[in-house]
């Protein structure tokens, strides 16, 4: 065979490789099912989403609120039985909420807005918190004193029937991360590098406490009474105080999963965290709540409702009301 015979031979097969590949590319299209778009156009009319990241929870009398870091309220009217989706304008990153003695709910987000879900009302509304600083948390002190915990030591506070914020702060390079008032007089402000603090005339003036041990980063507080109190954070370690912030002991809460959220009521003291942990505080020691959902991500949100059941949420859209009974 000549060696152009040879070339015309080679570029037939080619050809024939060509059309062969054309027509098994062909036969698999026409095979393949059509994209099915259901389960992306049911996800977006669920109350909740997968892509949700449940941060903080709150009941008032009328109200259960759930916020999340893609700009959602969850609220529900039943005690948790239903929630609504409330979709704020512009999703703003919401990483707090609180109830008020009045029935308002506010919401807090990472862009200083201040949400407010007024009692009876079913709208949301928001106010800018004038502020170069973090805003970190949001809590509603018994009597209706809002506050706001920020960086560089800084808290805002106003009274609710007041519209100016007024600012308390330290002019120290630390972020206070909650505060948390067991009465209309007497709180406690906790902060990095184990900054506590304490007040016992509505925040006018506060007083330094014995700092947490070994600048213990404290990522959730709550405080039952003038005495007692807990502080959550890494590896699983929460301390407690029986005398209003003079001394702290350490304590385990199961295992080294980092405590997100703790709250403190008269029916109990609970904290959750990461890897699902749902723990109480009973009998001189914290343990697993009996029948509490198994979760694998974290979970951040957490309140007690008035009948001691709870409510957690987390990531992944995680949300649940557990029975603490």
């Amino acid at each position: 065979m000549s060696a152009i015979q040879i070339i015309v031979s080679y570029v037939k097969s080619a050809s024939i490789r060509l059309a062969a590949s054309i027509v098994v590319v062909l036969m698999a299209s026409a095979c393949e099912a059509p994209l099915n778009l259901d389960d992306v156009d049911d996800e977006g009319t669920r109350v909740l989403r997968r892509y949700d990241v449940f941060q903080s929870a709150a009941a008032s009398a009328d109200h259960i609120v759930v916020v999340s870091s893609v700009g959602a309220a969850l609220v529900s009217s039943d005690k948790g039985a239903t929630w609504e989706r409330n979709e704020l304008p512009g999703r703003p990153q919401l990483i707090d909420v609180t109830a008020c003695d009045s029935g308002d709910i506010f919401a807090l987000d990472s862009q200083h807005r201040i949400w407010q879900l007024s009692a009876g009302g079913s709208n949301w509304t928001s106010s800018l918190l004038d502020t170069p600083e973090s805003t970190l948390s949001i809590e509603c002190a018994p009597g209706n004193r809002l506050w706001v915990s920020a960086s560089f030591s800084t808290l805002y506070f106003r009274d609710l029937d007041a519209a100016a914020w007024q600012e308390y702060t330290l002019n120290e390079d630390l972020q206070f991360t909650a505060v948390r008032f067991v009465d209309e007089l007497n709180g406690f402000a906790v902060g990095e590098f184990g900054t506590v603090m304490s007040t016992s005339d509505r925040g006018e003036t506060w007083l330094m406490q014995e700092p947490l041990p070994n600048e213990f980063y404290p990522m959730s507080a709550d405080f039952l009474d003038v005495n007692n109190g807990w502080v959550g954070g890494l590896d699983g370690v929460i301390w407690r105080t029986e005398d209003g912030a003079q001394t702290w002991h350490r304590q385990l809460s199961l295992n080294a999963s980092p405590i997100y959220n703790l709250r403190a009521g008269t029916h109990g003291v609970y904290a959750v965290g990461g890897s699902g942990k749902i723990v109480e505080y009973l009998d001189g020691q914290w343990q697993r709540i009996s029948g509490a959902p198994e979760v694998l991500g974290y979970l951040r949100a957490l309140v007690i409702l008035p009948d001691g059941s709870l409510v957690v949420a987390g990531g992944a859209g995680m949300l649940s009301t557990v029975s603490s009974k």
